[in-house]
């Protein structure tokens, strides 16, 4: 098998001819080409160089196109601050009020923000790799792209709490109102993507981490849209051949049966989660990706400490058996150790139950 025939029979719930190693390694691959970040973040040609080089170091089944969650809304208007060589931070959402939404746009991920930046690395990684290596562009989740909107993150979070605590029904009209056109912004980015030639349509909702939100808040608030976005990409996904995937940071536990009914053909898990268990609480219904630790074992680890929880996690869901592909929990830190990820895709790669 090629790598990406490998990640693909993964990711269908096959049993692939070996394990699958797919990090999540968009910035750890600027800094291993010393490409500063604010260039990285908005230069397409560059990105897809990093990850060509990245590949070339480690080996790896699984490409990707990623660095920041800004890229949409920038679309919309919103203002980040990009130092050199951090990640951006939002500086203005798009409207200050929630109020306000009725003047904003689905943009044309074609042109603004930073999106075409996203859909030419992916696609001059498509035109290098080929058939032989999956390509996975980004795709900042409805939850997280609207609070950037209307506000800010904190802000959006407090007119649901708010909305929640006095049962106010207009402020959830305007909720669901802006969960809306993120969804379809996010629709919108990913049908680019794919045109675009990733193998992966994907939604990391990073705010909707119940460390942020409650079960009920996310059953509510953010479900019924992840679930639209997958209605709405799974068929154009799967007749190019590609598949979906669905992150969210954190202790997932709880709402684990849910993010399973969402569509996505993968659920990539973060670090907190005993894969055991997770494999348990989704009954069958998904692949899972995961879950090594990228702080305590990729960037502060050895190449035995990988080598070991690489091991660990793919005994903990019978990896041999098909549905599952090694990944780090969440974003691999910038500075970790190349021998750590060339010791997490060998394990991948040479592993025997």
């Amino acid at each position: 098998m090629t790598s990406r025939e490998r990640f693909l029979a993964a990711a269908r719930r096959e049993v692939p001819d070996r394990i699958p190693a797919a990090p999540y390694n968009g910035n750890f691959g600027a800094a291993l080409a010393g490409i500063p970040l604010s260039r990285y973040n908005t230069n397409g040609k560059l990105m897809a160089q990093a990850h060509i080089r990245t590949w070339e170091l480690l080996g790896h089944d699984v490409v990707v196109a990623q660095s920041d969650n800004y890229y949409i809304a920038e679309g919309f208007g919103c203002v980040i601050h990009q130092p050199e060589n951090l990640t951006p931070h939002l500086v203005k959402p798009a409207v200050e009020k929630l109020e306000e939404i009725d003047s904003l746009k689905v943009p044309d991920p074609y042109r603004d923000g930073r999106m075409p930046v996203y859909l030419e690395a992916v696609h001059l990684l498509k035109e290098h790799f080929g058939t032989e290596v999956a390509v996975r562009g980004p795709g900042t989740g409805p939850f997280s792209l609207a609070s950037y909107l209307a506000g800010g993150t904190e802000n959006f979070l407090m007119e649901i709490a708010t909305a929640e605590m006095d049962e106010d029904k207009q402020k959830e009209q305007f909720l669901f109102q802006l969960m809306e056109l993120s969804s379809d912004a996010l629709i919108a980015f990913l049908k680019a993507l794919l045109a675009s030639g990733s193998d992966v349509a994907q939604a990391g909702d990073s705010l909707a981490s119940l460390s942020m939100i409650s079960p009920a808040i996310y059953e509510k608030y953010v479900f019924p849209f992840e679930r639209k976005v997958f209605s709405a990409i799974n068929p154009i996904a799967h007749a190019k051949g590609g598949v979906t995937l669905l992150h969210i940071c954190g202790d997932t536990r709880k709402i684990l049966p849910l993010m399973a009914e969402t569509g996505a053909d993968i659920l990539e898990i973060d670090s907190q989660v005993d894969l055991a268990e997770a494999k348990a609480l989704t009954k069958g219904k998904v692949a899972l990706m995961g879950n090594l630790d990228p702080t305590e074992v990729l960037f502060r680890g050895n190449p035995e400490k990988v080598r070991a929880a690489s091991v660990a996690c793919m005994r903990a869901v019978e990896a041999e058996k098909g549905g599952f592909i090694l990944g780090s929990g969440c974003e691999v830190v910038m500075q970790s150790p190349l021998e750590n990820l060339k010791a997490m895709v060998e394990a991948a790669h040479a592993y025997i139950p």
